[in-house]
């Protein structure tokens, strides 16, 4: 990687490409301590959205263990598992 200096300013708003993956100007770069995610700026209102649908459904769930209800129950297993017999 080489950044800029007095002889090469660089440039703004133009794609690059980091560790494999092409950014363009708009997308959006999500980092945390698991990785990095790209999203397309076409794209970034839907994956905003499914992101909220999947944390009110990861809160809806985690207040069920919380309640004590198992795993086994909350997917459905013990209605297979045991129902099956």
């Amino acid at each position: 990687m080489q950044g800029a200096d007095r002889a090469e300013p660089g440039e703004i708003d133009v794609p690059v490409e980091v560790g494999g993956a092409a950014i363009s100007p708009g997308d959006a770069v999500v980092l945390d301590a698991d990785g990095a995610v790209v999203v397309a700026r076409d794209r970034l209102d839907e994956v905003a959205q499914a992101s909220r649908e999947r944390a009110e459904n990861e809160d809806a769930k985690r207040a069920r263990f919380e309640a004590g209800e198992l795993s086994y129950d909350m997917y459905g297993l013990r209605e297979r598992v045991e129902g099956s017999e």
